[in-house]
């Protein structure tokens, strides 16, 4: 036989074997509950239990693998036409069987006692329990290596993270005594804040502002007082907060006559952020920055224009 023969048979033989080299080792990853999950090959049949873990399938190319979402799964649009399993906290475990998927993505949202049931029902359930801008994009490259798309998951990783800083190495350079207060507002009654260990907290730091509620833990509620007392210069509120009440609390905040002294109010300084958009632990939270970016110093990075 000749060389030539015996190269190409070798060249034949790389190219149908390598299909399955490349998955000859497990997909794996470990998630926030320190579960290890391994693969043999990527996943065809896709369930999101969270509107964030849908974003970050979307995001990720994989919306025809995707047969499962919640009944909060809104955004891209076309996950609402995809087929229901039930909302965040309460989940039909039998649609989920019916379904047969290979990969489930549970989140903080999902309860721990449907997650040990996923995992006594022997479902390859992976849960993402993101607190951070960091720990989203560190989760969705843990997705694309489930879901055998790891380029595609690089290469978001990688917008993700220029974006970031492109807006960070900006605001590092402000002044401490040019940061405005800032005060987010969940809800008015009572009032609820954004405190440390929130994406809201992240969203203002990064953003060139101090969050006035920082010394608060979580989300929780602050009396009157104290939002006199601390005085902000920019006061955010989320809008959307339910079907009929798009602007009730833009309204509260912009007329109640104990806020009328507040800084932020006299100077026309109260703005509507998209629930969704601020509180998704998803791709979307550079856009949040970004946002938030704005409305802090709109010198630096021009007016606040959400789409």
């Amino acid at each position: 036989m000749s060389k030539i023969w015996i190269i190409s048979i070798f060249i034949i033989m790389i190219l149908v074997i390598s299909p399955i080299i490349s998955y000859s080792q497990p997909l794996s990853a470990t998630d926030a509950t320190g579960f290890t999950l391994s693969l043999s090959q990527p996943p065809n049949r896709i369930i999101s239990l969270s509107p964030g873990n849908t974003e970050i399938l979307f995001a990720l190319g994989l919306k025809d693998k995707i047969v499962g979402v919640t009944t909060y799964c809104d955004e891209p649009p076309e996950a609402l036409e995809k087929e229901k399993i039930g909302n965040v906290t309460e989940i039909d475990l039998e649609k989920i069987l019916t379904l047969q998927p290979d990969l489930i993505l549970a989140s903080s949202l999902t309860p721990e006692e449907t997650i040990d049931r996923l995992h006594e029902l022997n479902l390859p359930v992976f849960t993402l329990k993101s607190e951070t801008i960091d720990q989203v994009i560190e989760d969705i490259a843990k997705v694309s290596v489930l879901s055998g798309v790891e380029l595609s998951g690089s290469a978001l990783v990688k917008t993700m993270k220029d974006n970031l800083k492109k807006i960070t190495d900006l605001t590092q350079l402000i002044p401490n005594q040019q940061k405005p207060l800032v005060f987010h507002i969940i809800w008015h009654d009572p009032i609820w804040t954004a405190g440390s260990g929130t994406f809201i907290n992240e969203f203002i730091t990064f953003a060139g502002g101090k969050n006035v509620a920082e010394d608060i833990q979580g989300y929780s509620t602050i009396d009157f007082e104290e939002i006199l007392r601390r005085n902000p210069s920019i006061i955010t509120v989320i809008k959307d907060h339910g079907k009929n009440e798009e602007n009730q609390l833009y309204q509260f905040v912009t007329t109640d006559n104990r806020l009328r002294s507040v800084t932020a109010v006299k100077n026309n300084r109260v703005y509507l952020v998209d629930s969704n958009l601020v509180s998704r632990p998803g791709p979307r939270v550079i856009l949040a920055l970004q946002y938030f970016a704005q409305i802090i110093h709109p010198e630096i990075f021009g007016e606040y224009q959400p789409k």
